[in-house]
């Protein structure tokens, strides 16, 4: 049989053991100093609370903290950068914690501790939980701007390029060495030295606040919030000029000015805008046409000679049409060659952009004015083409008449029974005509450079053993006066050949070679004897007789 103990002493049992658990929880916390102490100061000290690299809590003065910070990365990687300074080594402990632990930092030159716990992945960072927070972040905060400042301060001393400031009443207030150097060595004589050491700042020497360097701007906006302009003086004892190009900002109430010299760049624009003025000259002056297209293929630059040669228009030149459309109005006017179909025609002038980008167009155009021009494609730096016209009407002109007068001699010299040929000086063959084939064999054009050497080797070969073509070599060759001479040859088939050599203007020289006729038929004669005339004259008494 069970006892079954009543409802209210149940009550009493459970209380019991809920305070028992208190009283031992209560004391366990009183005997820990650091929570008793954290508890007490949580209300005024900086805390993070970190899952990983995210935050999950701060306290007040800590988001006041966050606040102040910028840049990129997550909280905990910039709270980290803020703090290295103070505490050397303190992302890389951090990155190192493992498991459940804790660690105090104290700060470089007193100023503060830094109290870190880990437990079950979360990271808790105290910072000087026994001082003024306050006072330990606006120390922290001051030593980062100080160093902030101090860099920013030698790079602006440091700068090779005129910095200087002007307040609201257009007063120097400010510049860096360089300015103040140049200031320097323009209130120093020609040939004078400074008295200021060289390694204290030239300001010194000058004083401040010293007169401005650049009296005259005519500024240009240069974008968003900056204007500049180039200005130029010289130096005292120098005859160069020295350009500056200024930019200017407005920082409230105050202007900042950057100067950068240019000398060398200005001289350079100018020589280049010198050169191309010659240039520009000597186009003008040149019979061929020029235009050049630029890698929009729009026409940047043409000549007079152009514009003599296409009739185009000075106004629709200087409008800078593509290259399509001045070839349009080219064919409009008749000063293209004329193709079978337009289509065709659009073809052939792709192919003629595309050949004169790689410097490869050269083509002769025939006009149905009667006129021909020379059209020569050029490449041009970054992807410009020129096109050149020139007008070789006259040249073509002159070309077939001397090809027509050269014609009728070779005719008049195929119409001559003898085998002729003529040589330079040189021992090269000019011309031969059609008696000299049939009788030396055929030689090919005369287009082809045939030399008296390979001549002679060919005539031994069909002549006997002579040395008139020994003398015939001395005689090409020879300088100065030369007299007409002549002998006889004899082919190996029997016939005689009469040669002659005559000297031609120039150092030319004539070989004539005459072959000799064979000989007609004779009448043949019947001769007769004393005896037989005696008996003929017998039987023709006898024959009277009888």
């Amino acid at each position: 049989m069970f006892f079954t103990p009543p409802a209210s002493l149940l009550i009493v049992i459970f209380v019991s053991t809920l305070s028992a658990a208190a009283i031992v929880s209560l004391m366990t916390w009183w005997r820990d100093p650091n929570r008793r102490d954290r508890g007490a100061g949580e209300a005024g000290q900086s805390i993070f609370l970190f899952d990983g690299d995210c935050l999950i809590d701060a306290s007040p003065p800590a988001r006041r903290l966050l606040d102040r910070l910028d840049g990129i990365g997550t909280e905990r990687a910039r709270l980290c950068a803020l703090l290295e300074h103070r505490f050397p080594g303190l992302g890389a402990r951090l990155d190192a914690v493992e498991g459940d632990g804790n660690f105090r930092s104290e700060a470089r030159g007193g100023l503060g501790r830094i109290e870190v716990e880990h437990w079950s992945g979360l990271l808790r960072l105290t910072l000087d939980s026994n001082q003024e927070a306050a006072a330990v972040i606006d120390a922290i905060a001051f030593a980062a701007l100080q160093d902030e400042l101090e860099t920013l301060r030698c790079i602006g001393e440091d700068a090779p390029q005129l910095i200087w400031k002007l307040d609201e009443s257009g007063r120097l207030s400010w510049a860096n060495r360089a300015y103040m150097a140049l200031a320097e060595r323009m209130t120093r004589p020609p040939g004078g030295r400074s008295d200021s050491r060289s390694d204290g700042p030239p300001r010194e020497s000058v004083g401040w606040s010293p007169e401005e360097l650049f009296q005259e701007f005519d500024f240009t906006p240069a974008g968003p919030d900056a204007e500049s302009c180039r200005v130029n003086l010289v130096l005292p004892g120098e005859t160069r000029r020295r350009w500056y190009e200024i930019t200017r900002l407005r920082r409230g109430t105050e202007r900042v000015h950057f100067a950068l010299e240019i000398t060398e760049i200005v001289e350079a624009e100018q020589a280049r805008r010198k050169f191309v003025q010659t240039l520009t000259k000597t186009f003008a002056q040149l019979a061929i046409g020029l235009a050049i297209f630029d890698r929009e293929r729009k026409l940047v630059m043409f000549n007079p000679a152009f514009h003599d040669l296409t009739g185009l228009p000075i106004a629709f030149l200087s409008s800078r049409p593509q290259v399509q459309t001045v070839l349009d109005r080219l064919r409009d006017g008749n000063m293209l060659p004329e193709p079978k179909d337009y289509a065709s025609w659009r073809e052939q002038v792709a192919a003629l952009e595309a050949e004169a980008a790689r410097g490869t167009y050269c083509e002769t155009w025939s006009l149905p004015s009667g006129q021909t021009y020379r059209v020569t494609g050029r490449p041009h730096p970054d992807g410009a083409v020129a096109f050149l016209f020139e007008d070789i009407t006259a040249e073509i002109s002159l070309t077939r008449h001397f090809r027509a007068q050269i014609d009728t001699g070779r005719a008049v010299l195929d119409t001559l029974p003898e085998a002729i040929a003529v040589f330079s000086a040189g021992g090269t063959r000019l011309l031969h005509n059609s008696a000299y084939d049939a009788l030396w064999g055929e030689t090919g054009s005369d287009l082809a450079e045939t030399g008296l050497t390979d001549e002679i080797r060919r005539w031994q070969g069909m002549l006997a053993p002579t040395p008139v073509l020994g003398e015939l070599r001395d005689f090409v060759a020879a300088f100065g006066e030369r007299a007409e001479w002549s002998d006889q040859l004899r082919l190996i088939d029997g016939r005689g050949l009469t040669c002659r050599f005559t000297p031609l203007p120039g150092g030319a020289t004539l070989t004539s070679f005459s072959p000799e006729m064979p000989d007609r038929p004779r009448i043949a004669l019947r001769t007769t004897t004393l005896e037989e005339a005696g008996r003929e004259s017998e039987g023709m008494i006898r024959l009277q007789r009888g």
